[in-house]
């Protein structure tokens, strides 16, 4: 039995002797043929391609980066100028920066995968008219969002209006309680919340924009005397002027128009006062006081408004 194994394995010797050598030829054929540089060139082009990508990666990720550190550092100086910034100026610019900073990340994604998908060997030429016609089909359907958003990113970047100040739009008045890129919201003085979407804004009226101002038309009887009534109202804004409570609200001394107007009622004097952003009112209501008083002492008749009802009939 052992005698005839060795018989098998010496008579297939040859035969794995000759299989091997075979394979080792064909391998070394192939190796140094066309088909084994076809098969390193693949592999060298394939490393090639994924160091590319992952170059692109890199580089998108630090770019991004750098542009978030730099907006920040921008963000920064630009409130660090301001003597004291308001938390308006805080919310305007961190607004402003979250604007730029996502619209730039935005572009540098868009581009990196572009040139990864140029990397993977697709033809971009269809995808960038796909991309451009669903662009079209996405604008037209959100026509009004962009718009918003465009006004808005203008409203923030010129400071038209920030929170706490006072503004009128269209038919609506309130004290700016919120703003961003899509809408601003008021609060009506009855305490109404009101929602205006940026793209909405036409014409804008801000009555706390640096400063404003009391315009107060005070009427007197047709038959007082001028000269007694402009006398009194000088005396009491005089004393406006002397007042440490008022005086602190108003940036200019009150200017005396005089007449503005003479009716069957009575004669009208006009009165501008500078004042404190939203300061107006209360002005307003103070000097309305001091001059009534003043009336009131000097003997000056305040127009009287009659009502004639319609005679009975029968």
């Amino acid at each position: 039995m052992i005698l005839g194994g060795m018989h098998l394995f010496d008579s297939l010797t040859p035969v794995l002797s000759l299989t091997m050598g075979d394979i080792l030829v064909t391998v070394r054929e192939i190796t140094s043929g066309d088909i084994g540089g076809w098969l390193l060139g693949l592999l060298s082009d394939t490393v090639r391609s994924i160091l590319r990508i992952v170059m692109i990666v890199v580089i998108s990720l630090v770019l991004i980066r750098l542009l978030r550190v730099t907006i920040r550092r921008i963000v920064t100086g630009v409130l660090s100028a301001q003597t004291e910034p308001t938390p308006a100026q805080h919310q305007r610019a961190d607004t402003l920066g979250r604007v730029t900073e996502s619209t730039g990340r935005v572009i540098v994604i868009i581009i990196a995968t572009m040139m990864v998908l140029s990397n993977l060997g697709f033809d971009l030429a269809p995808l960038i008219a796909s991309a451009g016609l669903a662009g079209i089909a996405i604008g037209l359907g959100a026509q009004s969002l962009v718009r918003d958003m465009l006004n808005g990113f203008f409203i923030l970047f010129e400071d038209q209006y920030g929170v706490g100040d006072f503004i009128t739009v269209g038919a609506h008045s309130g004290t700016v309680e919120a703003i961003d890129l899509r809408r601003t919201v008021l609060r009506a003085i009855d305490g109404s919340q009101i929602v205006v979407p940026n793209g909405e804004i036409r014409v804008l009226e801000n009555q706390s924009k640096g400063w404003s101002r009391a315009v107060l038309a005070v009427q007197a009887a047709p038959n007082a005397d001028d000269a007694q009534v402009i006398a009194t109202l000088n005396e009491v804004l005089a004393e406006v002027q002397n007042d440490p409570k008022l005086n602190e609200r108003i940036l200019e001394p009150p200017l005396l128009l005089g007449i503005t107007a003479v009716t069957a009622i009575g004669v009208t004097y006009s009165i501008l006062v500078k004042t404190e952003p939203l300061q107006q009112w209360a002005v307003e209501r103070e000097l309305r006081a001091l001059i009534r008083e003043a009336f009131r002492v000097h003997d000056i008749p305040v127009p009287l408004v009659t009502t004639t009802l319609p005679a009975a009939e029968g």
